[in-house]
């Protein structure tokens, strides 16, 4: 595999979507850029997050989703 310099990667994934979100850590404000190039599987992703979703609330990590 190749290193590409910062450069580079920009111009390959110009036209890919981005996503910019800004959070509060002790104060300081970091904001991250998320660069979507597709390079994953959906129904992985999904199942992952599903799988950690679930786990989370049966140890009372997060609250429950409760239905209508």
């Amino acid at each position: 595999m190749k290193n590409r310099t910062m450069q580079e990667m920009n111009e390959q994934y110009k036209d890919c979507p981005v996503q910019i979100n800004e959070y509060e850590v002790d104060g300081r404000r970091y904001r991250v850029h998320s660069h979507f190039i597709g390079d994953k599987d959906i129904n992985d992703v999904m199942y992952r997050y599903a799988e950690d979703r679930a786990l989370s609330e049966m140890l009372r990590l997060v609250p429950s989703v409760k239905s209508a």
